[in-house]
């Protein structure tokens, strides 16, 4: 497994990992009150989230639970979830996904790291009317 690329995803900061064609994995900073996509579910892949560094909100089905390092929880096809850091610190985890192929989303909408204003650019892009319109 090699790390293959960093990038600005929804305000996230993630770092891709080449593995099997498994499983896709990659992992992720969540800076303070940063919340995850919209709540929404994988119709076939199972998705994992492991919490490495501080305390995470999870939403799986319409339930919150605040997850602490050390914490994993496995989400099957179908489960509604979302995210939000809430904390005033970062929060580092892993996340991924059986089969392998839902991380190309990260490859499609990631922002490189050392691009100018990386981070901004990826909650917000310029449509043609040249205003920000939200992804």
């Amino acid at each position: 497994m090699q790390n293959v690329e960093s990038a600005w995803v929804l305000g996230h900061k993630i770092r891709r990992w080449d593995t099997d064609d498994s499983y896709g994995l990659i992992e992720v900073t969540s800076p303070p009150k940063v919340p995850g996509p919209p709540p929404h579910y994988h119709k076939n892949e199972r998705e994992f989230l492991f919490i490495l560094k501080g305390t995470f909100d999870v939403m799986t089905n319409g339930k919150w639970e605040a997850m602490t390092a050390g914490k994993f929880v496995e989400l099957p096809p179908n489960t509604v979830h979302t995210f939000i850091n809430n904390t005033e610190e970062d929060v580092v985890w892993i996340t991924g996904w059986r089969p392998k192929g839902f991380q190309e989303f990260f490859v499609a909408f990631g922002i490189p790291i050392d691009q100018e204003g990386a981070r901004e650019k990826s909650v917000s892009k310029r449509d043609d009317t040249g205003s920000d319109a939200r992804l």
